[in-house]
C-alpha cells in the first residue's frame, strides 16, 4: 500500500467518525450545541447535510485516489491520474478544519470544548500526513546502479567527480 492509499483510508476513517453521528442522531449533537431545549429542523437538516457531505468527501478521495477501481480492469500498477488532486483539496479540508477547530478551542478555553481539541489534534494529523503525501509520496526515483536521487541537479554545485568519469 503506498502512502496516498493509506492517506486517503485514514481520511475516510477520521471524516467517518465525524459524519456517523450527524446523520444518525443530529438531534442529539444539535442538542449539544443549542440551549434551546425543542432542536428546530433546521438544525436536523443541517447536521444531516454536514454528515453526508463528509461522507462524500472521503469516498471521493477515495476513489479518485485509486483505491477503489472505477472500471473492471485491473490495471494495478498504474496510479490515478486524480490522485493528486484528490490530496490536495482533501489536505486543505483538513487544514482548514484544524485551523478553525484550533481558534475555536483557543478563544473559548473552556473545560466544555474539549471537542474542538480532539478535532484540531485529528485534522492536523491528516493535513501534516497529507503535506507529507504531496512532497515525499509520490515513490521512489532512485537510481538502481548508482543510489542516486535522479531529480536532483548540479545547480549551483556541480559534481566534479562525476564529470571526470564522464570526460573519459
Amino acid at each position: 500500500m503506498d502512502a496516498i492509499s493509506a492517506y486517503s483510508l485514514a481520511s475516510l476513517g477520521w471524516l467517518s467518525a465525524q459524519a456517523l453521528p450527524l446523520i444518525v442522531w443530529p438531534s442529539f449533537v444539535a442538542s449539544l450545541l443549542m440551549t434551546e431545549v425543542p432542536v428546530p429542523p433546521v438544525a436536523v437538516y443541517f447536521a444531516r447535510a454536514l454528515g453526508l457531505a463528509q461522507l462524500g468527501l472521503a469516498l471521493q478521495t477515495l476513489v479518485l485516489s485509486g483505491l477503489l477501481p472505477l472500471n473492471s480492469v485491473d490495471d494495478s500498477n498504474t496510479a490515478s491520474p486524480y490522485a493528486w488532486a484528490a490530496l490536495f483539496i482533501s489536505t486543505l479540508y483538513h487544514g482548514g478544519a484544524a485551523f478553525y477547530s484550533y481558534g475555536c478551542y483557543y478563544y473559548r478555553m473552556q473545560p466544555t470544548v474539549t471537542a474542538f481539541a480532539v478535532g484540531c489534534i485529528g485534522s492536523s494529523i491528516l493535513a501534516a500526513f497529507g503535506t507529507w503525501c504531496m512532497l515525499f509520496g509520490g515513490g521512489s526515483r532512485i537510481s538502481r546502479r548508482t543510489g542516486a536521487d535522479k531529480r536532483t541537479s548540479g545547480f549551483p554545485f556541480t559534481n566534479s567527480t562525476a564529470d571526470k568519469r564522464k570526460m573519459r
